[in-house]
């Protein structure tokens, strides 16, 4: 008893005044929903701001290697590189910085 449902569906004449306010609505809908997940998107990112995407663990420190800023996991069981868009590409061109980097990455593996 009940169990079938029944949608309905207004259609909207265009140029009418419901068709301007249900854009109008849209529109506000739309930027809300915008501002809503850079808002959250920025929240994710302040809290998990020095968090190791590896060991999970917040404890990445900034490390300069030429001029680049290379985020390092300081946790003993962890050490991982952390590099943002671009930083990669910015340590190759310094070939002073691809030894220390490398000395970095491998010194990981050592124990």
């Amino acid at each position: 008893m009940g169990a079938d449902r029944v949608s309905v569906k207004f259609q909207v004449k265009k140029g009418s005044e419901e068709a301007f306010f249900a854009e109008q609505d849209a529109r506000r809908l739309k930027e809300l929903r915008r501002k809503t997940a850079k808002k959250a998107n920025q929240k994710y990112a302040e809290e998990h701001k020095y968090h190791c995407f590896r060991c999970g663990t917040k404890s990445l420190a900034e490390i300069d290697e030429g001029n680049v800023k290379v985020d390092v996991c300081v946790n003993e069981n962890c050490g991982a590189i952390h590099l943002d868009p671009g930083e990669l590409s910015e340590i190759i061109k310094d070939k002073n910085a691809i030894a220390a980097a490398k000395k970095a990455f491998l010194s990981v593996f050592k124990k």
